[in-house]
């Protein structure tokens, strides 16, 4: 027996021995709970709330609009997916192992492919299930706007489940082929750009040519209609799958070496819910980095004040890819709206992530502030007037991004009507998106009067009740500043005057925008307000204590 062949078989059971003593130690009945708590509760809680969206149900126009368009929709998520998976991929991921693997493991005489093919398949495993919720999710909400259907809920999720799949399981299969044969960068950006501008240009256009990624797109309408073409795309990313499995073992060991510490620590910051080192452990796992030079000058009436004016020059240096990223994320925010303004109340939440997670690109200046608080603190500036003033540069920077989100929402819905209410309702939610991003970043900053661990004295179920608060709360903002368009939306099919709403309801957004800088630039008061006042009451309650202890004493006596 050879060297090698003794080393695959004592890997096979060091990997069976870890299982066995982690299910030894595992409590049955507390996995059956998570179990149902996950899968029962989870699933229910999701068909609860879709039922409370009382969309209307789609006219016969509508709904042949959905047929025909769906495979093309459906066909640029992927697109994007597999952009960003070769992207991944030319960055050295998308597996991460542990690092005593890299170190120990792939240095022993075991071939690689035994080490690496397991997490490939974890990883496959991981991305279909996630796209398998989403699918199922998006499908089911779509059947019940579908009243003419006589195809049953569990259909519906059923196909859009294996469609969500498919899309999550290629962004791994890009991935893993990029890396594996090695594909230069150059070349993986070409060709990820010629895929996505393919499927773009078949959605967008008036063609007949089938995109690269429609089959995906005619898997979720399998309730409507099936084609042998789709079945023979979904064999193909079958095929695609076990071939890059089969070549897991060509990966690189420095990128694995890399990826192992960065993705130990994002883990890390992922428990604790620092979303702010999960960005920046995030950028360097995809290489980001800060442009050398600035995309353009900035004019001196924008650097008039030191504060203002750095921002300005930091945003000046983002990575082209940041921008691309950015750019996306308000397509995405705008076709999400424009659904919502169509009867897909749900997607109001899906406008108000994205706009939340390209504000935490676009408050990258008040995020590097809030991550040196010595430098701050050592100035003679009052924090919160320095804080607020970081604002002034994410807000304007998203003035590009508005004009962009304008020109794709006309062009999902090309009426004179479109541009003036997209940016009414556009511009609240763009500061919306810094809004949010900026009460995370600002929640994070040190409390200079102290009380870092005054949620320890806490019950558990306070303190856990507390952490999903601050954790739910900033995209919540975002997501409360996108709500306007339901009342448009009301308005426009009860045949009530709509400018008049959408002004009300657009100021009372900036009402609440202008809470949000008020408690950036009050948050020190404000927690110094409290801690005095909670002092204070502790302070009467042991007055009170001692005077009724010493009234008890002098009637005993």
């Amino acid at each position: 027996m050879t060297t090698v062949t003794v080393g695959a078989q004592a890997l096979r059971a060091m990997r069976f021995e870890r299982r066995k003593n982690r299910i030894a130690d595992l409590e049955w009945f507390e996995a059956l709970y998570r179990v149902y708590i996950a899968a029962f509760l989870g699933g229910g809680a999701i068909l609860f709330l879709s039922g409370l969206a009382t969309d209307t149900a789609l006219t016969a126009r509508e709904l042949n609009n959905v047929i025909t368009n769906t495979p093309h929709v459906v066909g640029l998520i992927t697109a994007i997916i597999v952009f960003l998976g070769l992207r991944s991929g030319a960055n050295g991921g998308p597996i991460a192992v542990e690092e005593a693997e890299v170190r120990h493991v792939l240095m022993a005489p075991v071939p690689h492919s035994a080490v690496l093919r397991h997490p490939a398949i974890q990883r496959l495993r991981t991305f279909a299930f996630a796209g398998a919720v989403a699918g199922g999710t998006a499908n089911q909400l779509l059947s019940r706007r579908v009243e003419t259907s006589d195809t049953p809920l569990v259909i519906w999720a059923l196909w859009g489940a294996i469609a969500g799949a498919l899309m999550g399981m290629l962004f791994v299969i890009s991935a893993l082929l990029v890396h594996t044969l090695h594909i230069p960068r150059q070349a993986v950006t070409a060709i990820a750009t010629v895929l996505l501008t393919w499927q773009t240009a078949v959605t967008f256009g008036d063609t007949n040519i089938a995109g690269p990624f429609d089959a995906i797109g005619s898997v979720s309408m399998w309730w409507d209609h099936f084609h042998i073409f789709d079945a023979l795309g979904v064999l193909l990313i079958a095929t695609l799958a076990v071939w890059s499995i089969y070549l897991a073992g060509n990966l690189s060991l420095e990128a694995l070496s890399r990826r192992s510490s960065l993705v130990s620590q994002l883990k890390f910051a992922v428990t604790l819910q620092d979303i702010r080192t999960v960005v920046l452990l995030r950028r360097q796992l995809s290489q980001e980095h800060m442009r050398v030079k600035p995309w353009a000058k900035i004019p001196g009436v924008l650097r008039s004040d030191v504060v203002v004016g750095r921002g300005f020059r930091s945003i000046a240096h983002f990575p082209a890819r940041r921008i691309l990223r950015m750019t996306l994320l308000v397509i995405t925010a705008s076709g999400a709206l424009v659904a919502t303004f169509h009867g897909t109340s749900p997607a109001v939440v899906i406008a108000g992530l994205a706009l939340f997670v390209m504000g935490l690109d676009a408050v990258e200046p008040l995020s590097q502030e809030v991550d040196q608080p010595d430098r701050t603190d050592a100035l003679p500036f009052e924090r919160g007037v320095l804080m607020t003033k970081h604002l002034i540069a994410p807000a304007v920077s998203m003035l590009p991004f508005l004009f962009i989100g304008v020109a794709f929402a006309w062009a999902l819905e090309p009426q004179s009507s479109t541009i003036g209410y997209a940016f009414l309702l556009g511009i609240p939610a763009l500061l919306g998106g810094v809004a949010g991003a900026s009460i995370n970043s600002v929640k994070g900053a040190p409390d200079p009067v102290g009380g870092a661990n005054i949620g320890l004295a806490l019950p558990p179920e306070m303190s856990g009740m507390g952490s999903v608060i601050r954790m739910v709360w900033p995209p919540a903002v975002t997501t409360l500043t996108c709500l306007p368009v339901l009342l448009l939306r009301y308005n426009n099919q009860n045949n009530l005057p709509a400018l008049g709403d959408a002004l009300r309801s657009v100021i009372g957004v900036f009402f609440i925008l202008g809470l949000v800088a008020g408690w950036v630039r009050q948050r020190d008061a404000i927690h110094a307000w409290f801690r005095n006042a909670s002092e204070q009451a502790k302070s009467n309650s042991r007055s009170t204590s001692s005077v009724d202890t010493s009234s008890e004493s002098s009637i005993e006596n």
